[in-house]
Parts: C-alpha cells; sequence; structure tokens
C-alpha cells in the first residue's frame, strides 16, 4: 500500500511540474489579417485611439488562444493593442527604452536577471497598460490616471541556456518587482515560408 501510494505522488508531481511547465512557454504564430477580419469590439476600440498612422492587423495563435492585435505607430513609438479572440480588450503596449523606466524600476529588473542568466542582451522593452478599457483609453488619450490603470514593463531578453540560444519574456510590475517568466518558443516556419 505504501509503495503504490509513493508512486502516485511520484506521478502527480510529475504531471504538476509538466503542466506548470507547459504554461511558462509562450508561441504565438502572426497572422496579417485585413481590418475587416478583426472582431467588431476591437476595431472600435482602436477607432477610438485617434490613431494618425495606418494600423496593421495580425491574428496570433498560440497553444490554446486566439487573439488580435492592432499594431502602429503612434508618436514615434511602436504600439500594440491586444484582443481577446471574442475582441475583449486587453492591454496596451508601448516600446520604450531603458532609460524611459525610473532608476529604482529598472535596477531591480537588471538585478533580477543578472541573478538570473549570466550574460543576457535585451531585445525589447514595452511598458503595458491593462485594467478597465476605458480607464486606458483615458490614460491613453490625456495621460490623466482616472481607476484602476495597471502598469507592467514586459522585458525580452535573448540569451543562452545549456550552451543553445533562449528567448524568454519577463513581465515586471510598474516598480520593477519581477511577475512572470516565458520561454519564448521559436517555430521553424516563422523563419522559411515557401
Amino acid at each position: 500500500m505504501v509503495f503504490h501510494m509513493k508512486r502516485l505522488i511520484v506521478i502527480l508531481c510529475l504531471i504538476f511540474f509538466a503542466v506548470s511547465g507547459y504554461s511558462q512557454v509562450k508561441f504565438e504564430k502572426e497572422e496579417r489579417i485585413k481590418r475587416a477580419e478583426a472582431p467588431a469590439d476591437a476595431i472600435s476600440f482602436v477607432d477610438s485611439m485617434n490613431l494618425n498612422n495606418k494600423v496593421k492587423w495580425y491574428r496570433e495563435t498560440g497553444y490554446s488562444t486566439i487573439s488580435f492585435e492592432a499594431k502602429t505607430k503612434h508618436k514615434g513609438k511602436r504600439i500594440s493593442v491586444e484582443f481577446s479572440e471574442n475582441g475583449t480588450f486587453e492591454d496596451i503596449e508601448i516600446e520604450i527604452r531603458t532609460d524611459e523606466i525610473s532608476c529604482n524600476a529598472f535596477s531591480k529588473v537588471s538585478d533580477y536577471l543578472l541573478a538570473s542568466h549570466e550574460k543576457y542582451k535585451i531585445d525589447k522593452i514595452q511598458i503595458q497598460y491593462s485594467g478597465e478599457p476605458n480607464t486606458v483609453l483615458n490614460y491613453f488619450l490625456t495621460n490623466e490616471v482616472a481607476g484602476d490603470l495597471v502598469i507592467n514593463y514586459e522585458v525580452v531578453i535573448n540569451t543562452k541556456e545549456d550552451g543553445a540560444f533562449a528567448r524568454f519574456e519577463y513581465l515586471f510590475d510598474k516598480d520593477g518587482e519581477f511577475i512572470q517568466k516565458r520561454r519564448i518558443k521559436l517555430s521553424m516556419t516563422d523563419n522559411i515560408e515557401f
């Protein structure tokens, strides 16, 4: 009886670690689509942002999700607006430089990355605004905070792990505190398509 219990515990632990490891891998295949193929609520939200430049629409397919993303440039910066499969607003991400993060927050981010990786190179940093859609939209349009605006930093790095190239996406809160780490799985079809 004790042997069977130990065996059951080992199996359950293996399943738990396999599932939790799976959830920490990010795989997305981006496909350019026409505006009319995006959900109506997503189109309406992006239209209300009063963007001057052309907006490009994408369908992102992950392991178990489909989402939509609108990408453009605004005030000289690359931005993306993300939506769920049914058009529910998720967040606005704006690409920024390291000097646009407070010194204290960036110091915490750097310390965390150095503790996790012997060597790394930051590929991209985005400030991410999420929360109630009207609150985020109001902040985007006026720069005034009214309501519960959530601000995070998404940091993509390139590094080596076990001698092989690896790419990770980290999420930190506005104060530089670690929230999440996901390995970015690169698809061979992203590189070569005929």
